[in-house]
Order: C-alpha cells, then structure tokens, then sequence
C-alpha cells in the first residue's frame, strides 16, 4: 500500500492541529508530536493487557484473605479502610470491583502477602536486567540480595505505576537523567538500603506478558483477537 494510500485512511494531524487540541502543556512533555501519537497507541495495545491483570489480581488477593476470615473487608485498619470506595448497600462483589488498584496494593503492603500472589517460580527466575539493563540485581552491599518479598512488592508497584500513567494518558516513553526510564520505583530493605528499579518502554509489553504468564501461559494472548 503507497504512503498516500496510507494517509487517506490514517490522516496526518499537523503539530499546530495538535498544538490546540491536546494543548502545548501537554506535548511539551514529548520529543515531538509523533512521540504523543505513539504513546496512544502503545497505551491502547496494552489497555487489555493491564486490565486483566488487574482484575486478577483483586481476586486473588480476596481469595487469599477470606481464606482465613471471610470478612475480612469488614475488619480493615483505619490506615487502610480510609481508602475505600463502597456503599453500605453494596454487595460483597460490587465492593471488591470498585476498588483501585491502589487499595489493593496498600492491602497486600499492609497484610504482607506478596509471596502468595506472585508466583514462586515466577520470582525466583523474574532477572529485572530484562527490562532496564541498568537493573541492579543487589542492595549496595552484594550479600544483601533481592529477596521473594522486595521482587513481589516491585512487580507489583511497578505494574501500579504502568497502570496508572497508562490510563491517565501520561508519556511511557519519557527518559529521565542519565538514560534512566520514568517508570522506577524504589525498594528499600530492612537494612535501609535502596534499589531503584526501571522498566524501559520498550519492555513494558515483555514485563506485562510475563506477569500475565505467571499467573497462566494462555493469558499471554488473551483479548488479542
């Protein structure tokens, strides 16, 4: 198909067309106007991806936790319950699906079930390099190495961190100082050591497959039709 073909069908907005519609605020945060184009698109090829995750992993975290107490919604700590959306009259399921991914995270922080929603396997073998070669796979002193726990828990911000500025329509493919992503996040140890962890655009579909495979392999093509 010629490129005139091509521009018939997917119309070429010019910059200062973009300029009014999406504002100068906003593109300013990009390398150029092809850049905002492709960082929607890559949003929409991913959108499916996050909210399967999502939705899986509320579940699994429910389940996890009426295991022990089947009303365990009703005996949150104040640190936590502040942050929930329901009603009274809400059923248990409308209560479970209106929560943010943000809840269900300060949840698995607080009750520390991160090993039981991760994989085992999943952690053992998850090499951060894969995503941000610059990945550290130590604290700064070399014994003390990532454990399941600081793994699960930066999965799991991370995949906070790609939702969110996802669905907010924010820039994945922004690079801060020094070559490093936008998308990090910081695990501290107990020994209050920091590691910064990165996910670099080009990796976000890899880091979002494999996390859909650890739950199940088929998952990787789920909604792809």
């Amino acid at each position: 198909m010629s490129s005139q073909s091509l521009e018939a069908i997917y119309p070429y907005l010019e910059d200062s067309l973009q300029f009014q519609l999406f504002s100068q605020t906003r593109l300013r945060g990009y390398t150029n106007t092809q850049e905002h184009e492709e960082n929607l698109a890559l949003i929409a090829s991913i959108a499916h991806k996050i909210g399967i995750l999502e939705i899986i992993l509320r579940n699994k975290i429910d389940s996890i936790l009426s295991s022990n107490n089947a009303l365990w919604l009703e005996s949150l700590p104040q640190e936590v319950s502040d942050h929930i959306e329901a009603k009274q009259d809400y059923s248990k399921d409308k209560v479970i699906s209106s929560q943010s991914l943000g809840f269900w995270i300060k949840v698995v922080d607080h009750y520390r079930i991160h090993n039981q929603i991760i994989d085992i396997d999943f952690l053992d073998s998850v090499d951060f390099t894969k995503y941000f070669s610059k990945n550290r796979k130590t604290f700064k002193a070399k014994h003390n190495r990532l454990l399941r726990h600081h793994k699960a828990k930066a999965i799991l911000w991370l995949f906070r961190l790609i939702r969110n500025r996802s669905f907010h329509f924010e820039n994945l493919y922004k690079i801060v100082g020094n070559g490093y992503p936008r998308l990090n996040i910081k695990i501290t140890n107990k020994y209050n050591e920091n590691i910064y962890i990165a996910i670099h655009p080009e990796k976000i579909k890899d880091f979002l497959n494999d996390l859909l495979g650890s739950f199940h392999k088929d998952l990787v093509y789920y909604a792809e039709k």
